[in-house]
């Protein structure tokens, strides 16, 4: 029976604050209602696809949202330096950090410490659960999991692996299931868990 409790208290660890299909989905006045300070985000395959380096006009649109919301924006990626430095200057991006190697809480340890904010005034977009949402819960701060843009599993055939299997877990759970977004109404205001 503990072992069974153990599984499921480890599942939380896979469970995002907030589930969408797109980062256009994303409300940020009501994160912003909600004492959201800091947006940190994912590159691949959350705001562009794995295999585009020009951030779309709904992506610059997005970024000078963010930032007319009286948020900071940060780009939080794995990729390399080039790639996301390339992709960080076409987008006007002022701060960006690559190799963070998610899940490990390296990268998001200097960022707590470069950024002034508490962790319950911090998000990270991102769309997949075993980096970005792994990351966001170990560190205590608050995710949003999108669809990813691209579904291409040869690019990475284990972490394509491990996502379908944790979302087969979560949903035997209820904790999660894949295509189940919490949009709501446009413009209602997250319940952010």
């Amino acid at each position: 029976m503990q072992n069974y409790k153990r599984k499921s208290l480890l599942l939380n660890y896979f469970k995002p604050s907030i589930y969408l299909e797109s980062y256009k989905k994303v409300n940020l006045a009501s994160l912003k209602n909600s004492g959201i300070k800091l947006l940190l985000c994912d590159m691949d395959n959350t705001l562009i696809g794995w295999n585009q380096r020009v951030p779309s006009n709904d992506v610059l649109n997005f970024i000078k949202n963010v930032h007319y919301h009286n948020m900071e924006f940060v780009l939080f990626s794995n990729n390399i330096r080039s790639r996301v430095e390339n992709f960080a200057k076409k987008a006007g991006i002022d701060n960006y950090f690559w190799d963070c190697k998610k899940p490990l809480l390296g990268k998001m340890k200097l960022i707590k410490k470069l950024f002034d904010y508490k962790e319950e005034e911090m998000i990270l977009i991102g769309d997949q659960l075993v980096t970005d949402v792994l990351v966001a819960n170990r560190a205590h701060i608050k995710s949003i999991l999108i669809s990813p843009i691209n579904r291409d599993v040869s690019s990475n055939k284990l972490v394509h692996y491990l996502e379908n299997s944790l979302f087969k877990k979560l949903a035997q759970k209820n904790i999660l299931h894949e295509g189940f977004y919490d949009e709501g109404d446009i413009g209602g205001n997250y319940e952010i868990l």
